[in-house]
């Protein structure tokens, strides 16, 4: 179920849905949430070798470059035609157990060919972070956007069938509080209760006793 203009004015005046900075209420759309563009654009970097992004562990720092475009005095960015980036919007969200949420592009910029996500769009449960914007150009213009003023994004929130509970969020919350667009990804769940834990330890963790007699 997506949550109406109604629903989303009230999940946000309750706080169960937050933004930091706030937003506000003219940002609420009929069934989305307007966010604005962020500072921060992480580019990749060429690479001579080939790059395996799916690796456990992997650290793209080497491979990046993000620059920050807040202490400018009048900040504009340009994206290029056929030019990849990674933007932040400059609100970090707070989703709670009970809704997961959807990124889209807003359609004025899309006729202009900027696609803010690929194949990404899905924010899970107990989300906390700004959201990453995959951004490309895909038209002939170089496009200018102001960071910190332009709204360049859409989030829809869809209510869950149960809510997702606080140690499940804990145990697969990959980019919860990221500092860049492109931080290096949590290790697994065996890296996050220690390298000791054991799957049968972890299934308990996260579907309790049930599970251990599944495994009986």
């Amino acid at each position: 179920m997506i949550l109406s203009h109604d629903d989303l004015k009230r999940a946000w005046k309750k706080r169960q849905i937050s933004f930091s900075p706030d937003i506000s209420e003219s940002q609420i759309a009929e069934s989305s949430i307007d966010l604005r563009l962020g500072y921060h654009f992480t580019k990749l970097k060429a690479q001579a070798t080939p790059v395996r992004p799916a690796a456990e562990g992997f650290d793209p720092g080497p491979v990046t470059e993000t620059k920050s475009y807040e202490n400018l005095a009048r900040p504009i960015f340009t994206l290029r035609p056929r030019e990849f980036v990674l933007g932040f919007t400059l609100e970090e969200v707070s989703i709670p157990g009970w809704l997961a949420a959807n990124v889209q592009g807003k359609s004025s910029l899309a006729r202009a060919g900027l696609a803010v996500h690929i194949t990404a769009p899905h924010i899970n449960p107990g989300f906390v972070a700004r959201i990453t914007l995959e951004m490309y150009n895909h038209g002939p213009w170089n496009l200018q956007l102001i960071p910190g003023k332009d709204l360049v994004c859409q989030v829809i929130f869809y209510k869950l069938t149960s809510p997702v509970s606080q140690k499940v969020i804990n145990a697969f919350g990959t980019y919860k509080k990221q500092s860049t667009p492109y931080p290096a990804r949590r290790m697994s769940l065996v890296s996050d209760w220690g390298v000791e834990t054991s799957s049968r330890d972890i299934d308990e963790i996260l579907y309790g006793s049930s599970a251990r007699r599944r495994k009986s």
